[in-house]
């Protein structure tokens, strides 16, 4: 599963550019474009403005549609460069709406909105492409707030944070998550439920060999604050005879999504090989394969 900043993914920070608010504001046009993905063997890009036809083409593929507004939107990099929000692949039902960009000063801000809502049976990654003209392709580009777009990148600083520090340490510390149901009605306590699980691995050789690790259902209640999101407080299913007791209580109407997706061994293997790929993607790191304690090293996801 999912990740989104994936976005799935540890964490990474990114520095924010300083913007010049005495400035005069002045709002930039850009087109949205369409049918387009991003390809699946390629990491999210750090830096959201692509100015060039290799660049772009190496990141994205056409998504023709049938019908008059079927075909890809063109883009002219001689004329023209693109600011493109990639998230991490997820199963939750999400949408990137641009808002406006303005010129302040050398920078570009470029506001937009992130909106999730019901988890679905299959998973997507979502993007948003914006269009504009050259004129502004020496600005730096600076996302509206430096805030996250969404509020896994929270539960994931939390799962390493507060979890997988108290396991026997390793280099590279990485979670990963199987979201179960998400509640946003009441914007100052979102719930997320979900299967949490957090690992930490030595690097040896090409192989990222576990040295800890393990798994933490449960409810997480998040807020969001003018830089972002944190998690606030922690529901936990607790260990043995009152597991399952606790697990009811807290999944309520949801318990039986967890157990589907807490019993499905093959499917957190899978995520979890994914991940890591992702992981070392994101952070340059030469392996290729896992290995759990005892157990014959796997080959990382794609």
């Amino acid at each position: 599963m999912i990740f989104a900043m994936l976005a799935l993914t540890a964490c990474t920070g990114r520095q924010a550019a300083t913007v010049d608010s005495s400035a005069s504001d002045a709002e930039i046009p850009f087109e949205v474009a369409k049918n387009y993905f991003f390809k699946n063997d390629q990491a999210i890009p750090e830096n959201p403005k692509i100015t060039s036809r290799e660049e772009f083409d190496s990141l994205f593929g056409m998504a023709t549609l049938m019908g008059a507004d079927g075909q890809p939107t063109a883009i002219d990099f001689d004329h023209q460069f693109v600011i493109a929000i990639v998230q991490p692949e997820t199963d939750i039902e999400t949408e990137i709406r641009p808002l406006k960009v303005e010129a302040r000063g050398d920078s570009l801000l470029y506001s937009y909105d992130v909106s999730t809502g019901e988890k679905q049976s299959f998973t997507t990654r979502p993007l948003s492409i914006i269009v504009l003209d050259k004129q502004y392709v020496n600005s730096q580009v600076v996302l509206a707030g430096n805030r996250e777009t969404n509020y896994f990148p929270a539960i994931d600083r939390y799962l390493v944070d507060s979890i997988g520090s108290n396991y026997s340490p390793g280099d590279h510390c990485v979670p990963l998550h199987s979201i179960v149901g998400v509640d946003e009605r009441q914007g100052d306590d979102i719930l997320v439920w979900g299967d949490f699980w957090v690992f930490n691995y030595n690097l040896v050789g090409d192989t990222l060999k576990c040295v800890s690790g393990g798994s933490h259902p449960g409810l997480m209640h998040i807020r969001q604050t003018d830089t972002g999101y944190e998690v606030t407080a922690f529901d936990r299913v607790t260990d043995g005879a009152s597991y399952l007791p606790s697990a009811k209580k807290i999944f309520g109407d949801r318990f039986d999504a967890f157990q589907a997706i807490n019993s499905d061994a093959e499917r957190r293997e899978q995520l979890r090989a994914d991940v890591l790929s992702e992981y070392v993607r994101r952070h340059s790191i030469a392996a290729s394969m896992y290995q759990d304690y005892g157990w014959p090293a796997k080959r990382l996801g794609k």
